[in-house]
Parts: structure tokens; sequence; C-alpha cells
């Protein structure tokens, strides 16, 4: 079931045009950019099947967040939740689905990653593209199972009117315990140990300088340092959020609404930086986005002359 407030926080006319504006940019940001990235992975030659198999489950994940978002743009502009208890339901359903699948294809990553440097004669028969498939087919599986158990823990759906958005309450001190352990714990055991690893193996690579291996190790670690980079700044957007649900269940404390705000949108925000980061730290994927971004531009061009009849 979903408690769905329908009077509005009280927020001045100029507060709720702000935070409207501020969403639906966001959404829109989200939107495109991980079309994008969706785009630029398809055509991009030099990655492997798994990681881009990998890439594209994340920012799935993050599109559908950014969808969702349009919609808080509509309840924030009304200052309430027009879609009634069953939309505020689905919606808390797909956040948390998006959040799970983020945390699983972020982790794959580090250990595609991880593999094909430690393994790298058996990366492509470990990390195919049929078992990176499966692998995301198993998460998405467990994400939706996963949602469902919400209600075992005595979860239900709520509209935040502070924030405009719906999720689930997270009342319970072991859901909010669970929570923190399956988004933040495990993929911080996982990673931690890979990282120290692929650092030594760096490092001894370094002192044989092996000219051989020399392109390889280039490639491999840069796109190490663009999927550490994705992870750290997932780490960073998520965890106040985390933090903040688990000490408010514990101190029964009720954090100010300003805080809240900031928190759970710095979550969302995050949807929106990974086509950055690939940008950033790897030109090879710069170079083809700005080549998708000018086919479109020029697309637009041509489709917006019509036949000139004589």
């Amino acid at each position: 079931m979903a408690d769905v407030l329908p009077d509005s926080f009280g927020l001045s006319p100029v507060l709720i045009t702000l935070r409207t504006c501020f969403i639906t940019v966001l959404a829109i940001v989200i939107i495109v950019g991980n079309i994008l990235s969706i785009t630029v992975t398809c055509r991009v030659t030099y990655l492997a099947d798994s990681t881009k198999v990998l890439m594209m489950a994340l920012a799935a994940s993050d599109l559908l967040v950014g969808l969702l978002s349009l919609l808080f743009a509509v309840s924030s502009a009304l200052d309430r939740w027009p879609f009634g208890t069953i939309g505020c339901t689905l919606v808390s359903h797909c956040i948390f689905i998006g959040l799970f699948i983020s945390i699983f294809s972020i982790t794959g990553l580090n250990v595609d990653r991880y593999i094909a440097i430690t393994r790298p004669y058996k990366f492509p028969v470990w990390c195919s593209k049929r078992r990176t498939v499966s692998f995301v087919d198993i998460v998405s599986i467990l994400a939706v199972s996963g949602s469902m158990i919400q209600y075992i823990f005595g979860q239900h759906s709520k509209y935040y009117p502070a924030i405009a958005m719906c999720s689930f309450s997270y009342t319970s001190d072991a859901s909010n315990i669970l929570l923190v352990f399956v988004a933040l714990a495990i993929p911080t055991l996982v990673i931690t140990p890979i990282y120290y690893r692929i650092i030594r193996i760096s490092r001894q690579h370094q002192l044989r300088d092996n000219p051989n291996n020399e392109g390889n190790n280039v490639r491999d670690n840069k796109a190490l340092k663009v999927f550490l980079m994705v992870t750290l700044t997932f780490a960073i957007c998520y965890s106040p959020n985390s933090l903040l649900r688990l000490v408010e269940g514990l101190a029964n404390w009720t954090s100010p609404d300003w805080l809240q705000f900031i928190a759970e949108w710095l979550f969302i925000a995050n949807s929106a930086f990974n086509v950055f980061i690939y940008c950033l730290f790897n030109m090879a994927y710069r170079q083809m986005a700005k080549k998708v971004i000018q086919e479109r531009i020029l697309c637009c061009k041509h489709s917006a002359v019509g036949p000139v009849n004589i």
C-alpha cells in the first residue's frame, strides 16, 4: 500500500518554481545523457562485449531514474502527488530496482576489469557476452524480488512533499541496516581487494617494463580509472541518503526538510554523471560522443528543411 499525502507542503510559489526547474533540468540531463551513453557504447569498438553489456545496463537503470524524475517534476509543480496510490507504489518499486541494478552493474564492471587485467587469456571465456547478459538478467530478477520483499519488513510506499518524491518509507531498522549492507558494505568488500590487487599488479608491470604488454596495460588501466571514478561518484552520491535514513531510524530522529532534499536528490543526480565521466577520462569515448552529437544535429537540420517545389 502507498501512503499518499495530497495536501501541499506549504512552500512559497518562488521555491516551488525553483524546485520544479531544478528537477526538470536534472531529469532532461539524465535522459539525454544516458541515451547518448547507450548509443556511444553500442558504437565504440575498443570495449569488450561484457563491458558494453554492463555499461548499458547501468545506463538503462539511470535512464529509468530520469524518466521517473519527470513525474517528480510534475508533482513538484503541483506541490502534491497527482498519480494516486498505485502510481506511488510503482514508482517506489522502480526506484529500488534501478538502485539495485546500478549497484551490481558498477560492481560487475570492476570485477570485469579485474579479470581482464589479472587473467587476460581467460577473460574472453569467463566474461563472455552470454554470461554477462545472464548476470544482468539474474540481477534484474533479484532486484524485482528484493523490491517485493520490502513488504516483509513492513515497508510501504509514501509520498514525501519536502522532496516531491515517492519512495519506500524505510521505517524498519532491519531494512535500513540491510539496505546499507547491500548497497555499501558488499560492494566495498568486493571492490577494495580488487583495487589493492590491481595496484600491486600495475607496480609489478612497471618494474618489469615489458614493452609487449604496454599497450594492453595502458588501455586496461585507463578503463579501470574510469570505472573507479564511476564507483566513487556513486558512493559519494548515495552514502548521505543511506546513512541519513539509518540514523533517523536508529536515533528516532526526523531530519530537516532541506537535508532530506539534498540527500535524496544528490542520489538521483548520480544518474547524470556517468556519461560525463566516460567523456572526461576517455578520449576515444569522447570523440565518439562528439560524432554522435554532430550526426544528430545534422540529421535534425536536414529533417527541418522540407522539399522545395518549383
